[in-house]
């Protein structure tokens, strides 16, 4: 989510979780694309937003000097009327190859209406948001957005003051030192960026429609990664089995087994401290009860993970089985993240239904 390029920015150490959220609200009262409201909050810069778009898409920016000197004949090659429709500039032609700057080229169904419109094959690219807003201004004559134009004296504004201090720099490397360095740079951001791609379980849980299909996600994803899995249910003092895996293959024992949190195990040991616990299971009757729930065995070292949300532990999560365990727990937690709020999107929604 709305998902993949603020985790791009946020791995990339752009910006931090509290920017996150404030971008986010801030998009869903006015408005716009997220990087939009990521520009107007200061926290990225035009050129930034830019380079993530192209490279989370597999498009090519346009830079705003190329973007706001088109010629008019390119321009007259696309209608007015589909330009504003699809949000679309035309940038060049070569034979029968349009190639159109859009704010959202993964949008298929209108690259091909466009294709087929008008008879071109269609190149998408991307610019930001605000500077498409812009050009489709200058070239269509649409009223900018008292926000969008906010934005905009703001970026230039900028710019124009980074240009002043270059100018008072007495000496500059060599543009070929430069140039290198730029390089190095670029290549390291491309190393690093391209770690980062959509998940699948993302998507899925953004529109899991149930409690049961989330679980069901959960439990599925951790099926591939450990040797078992299993979900518990808190109910007062008691966690009562939910859904579980062993080996790929449902644990059907699951739904009969209770563990009472009065007593000693690992269970009420996360349940009373909300964090997530790593290591082995001490010899106790409730965590023989549980390994016996789960398929038996023992295992050397187990994860025990709390499901949190609005502030309240609503379920747990076991996993063991295989070697480095450790090394999962980052991922583990990113998982209970995304299905805390895939169980709060589902209150949303149940809220506004009752309204």
């Amino acid at each position: 989510m709305a998902i993949t390029l603020l985790d791009m920015l946020l791995n990339a150490g752009l910006i931090n979780r509290g920017q996150f959220e404030e971008a986010l609200q801030n998009r869903v009262l006015y408005g716009g694309k997220i990087g939009t409201s990521l520009i107007e909050l200061g926290y990225i810069s035009e050129e930034e937003l830019a380079r993530f778009l192209g490279k989370k898409l597999g498009v090519p920016y346009v830079d705003p000097d190329q973007l706001l000197n088109i010629p008019q004949d390119i321009i007259d090659l696309l209608p007015r009327e589909l330009a504003l429709k699809y949000g679309a500039i035309p940038l060049s032609l070569d034979k029968k190859r349009l190639s159109l700057v859009m704010a959202d080229p993964a949008d298929l169904q209108n690259i091909d209406e466009i294709g087929f419109i008008t008879g071109y094959t269609i190149r998408p690219l991307i610019t930001p948001e605000v500077r498409l807003i812009q050009a489709l201004g200058i070239y269509y004559q649409t009223p900018v957005d008292f926000r969008y134009q906010q934005i905009i004296d703001h970026i230039e504004k900028q710019k124009a003051e980074i240009i002043e201090h270059l100018e008072e720099v007495e000496e500059l490397p060599p543009p070929e030192e430069v140039l290198e360095e730029v390089e190095i740079v670029e290549e390291r951001w491309t190393e690093r960026i391209s770690r980062f791609a959509p998940s699948k379980i993302s998507m899925e849980l953004s529109r899991a429609e149930s409690r049961e299909e989330i679980a069901d996600l959960v439990i599925g994803d951790l099926a591939d990664r450990f040797e078992r899995a299993a979900l518990f249910m808190i109910r007062g003092e008691t966690a009562i089995g939910w859904k579980g895996v062993f080996l790929r293959k449902p644990l059907t024992t699951l739904h009969d087994l209770r563990i009472p949190l009065a007593e000693p195990s690992v269970l009420k040991t996360v349940a009373d401290g909300s964090g997530l616990y790593l290591g082995p299971l001490t010899d106790t009757p409730m965590n023989r009860k549980l390994l016996e729930g789960v398929g038996d065995g023992r295992p050397g070292t187990v994860i025990i993970a709390p499901l949190v949300i609005s502030g309240r532990i609503v379920a747990i999560l076991y996993a063991d089985g295989w070697d480095d365990l450790g090394e999962k727990v980052p991922e583990l937690q990113k998982l209970l993240a995304k299905a805390a709020l895939a169980f709060e999107a589902l209150i949303c929604r149940e809220k506004i239904l009752m309204l």
